[in-house]
Formats: structure tokens, C-alpha cells, sequence
């Protein structure tokens, strides 16, 4: 005769606990903090942010990645227009300079200017 075993009864586990609602616009607030780390989409970033506030302060909630993706947005901006500001000047001195001399190379002072239809190059020797 064989000794029968009697099935084990499963274990019961506890059901999850519920996940907290996610406050309105929680995509468009994360989608606006992952652009706002890149230079030309950072723009888009900052309007997604502002679109997620407005709607988790409709709703009297809290969005906390639109709020730093806003923060990130606004610091890009300005650190690219810092760097525009900075960039832009000389390569439009040196681009008039080129039209006012001409297609060639030129040497004025201590700078060396080889202007190309297409290009400008300035060397400067100390």
C-alpha cells in the first residue's frame, strides 16, 4: 500500500497595493524634463512642461518632472543664447570682412583671411 500525501494548499499572497494616481499631464512632464536636455528641442520641452503644470494645477495636483523639465528648459535657452551671443558676432565680422576683400587669401594685421565663395577662414598669428 501507498502512503498518500495530502496536496499542500497554495499559498495566498497579498494583493499589491495600489499605485497613487498619477497627477494629469505625468507624460507630457516627463517628455518635457527628456528634452530639456537637448539644445534645439529644449524649446518643445518648455512647452510641454508649461502644458503639464497648467493641467496637474488644474487639478489641483503636483507635477514635479514638469516642473524640472521646466527649469531645465528655461536654462537651456538661455545657456544657447548666451553661446549664440557669443559665436555669432565674430563669424559675421569675419564673413564682412571677406566681402569687402574679396575671393582669396588676404592679409590684414595679423590675421590671415582666406575667403572661399562658400567659406571664411581666419587665422590669426600673435
Amino acid at each position: 500500500m501507498t502512503d498518500a500525501v495530502a496536496p499542500q494548499p497554495t499559498p495566498t499572497y497579498a494583493p499589491y497595493p495600489a499605485q497613487p494616481p498619477r497627477p494629469p499631464g505625468w507624460g507630457l512632464g516627463i517628455a518635457g524634463f527628456a528634452l530639456g536636455f537637448v539644445f534645439p528641442l529644449d524649446i518643445a520641452g518648455t512647452v510641454l512642461s508649461i502644458v503639464a503644470l497648467v493641467m496637474a494645477r488644474r487639478a489641483n495636483s503636483r507635477n514635479g518632472f514638469a516642473l524640472a523639465g521646466l527649469i531645465l528648459g528655461v536654462v537651456g535657452i538661455a545657456f544657447s543664447a548666451l553661446i549664440l551671443a557669443l559665436i555669432i558676432p565674430p563669424v559675421a565680422q569675419a564673413a564682412q570682412e571677406c566681402s569687402r576683400l574679396g575671393v582669396g587669401t588676404h592679409v590684414v594685421g595679423n590675421s590671415t583671411y582666406v575667403c572661399t565663395p562658400t567659406s571664411v577662414n581666419v587665422y590669426t598669428t600673435p
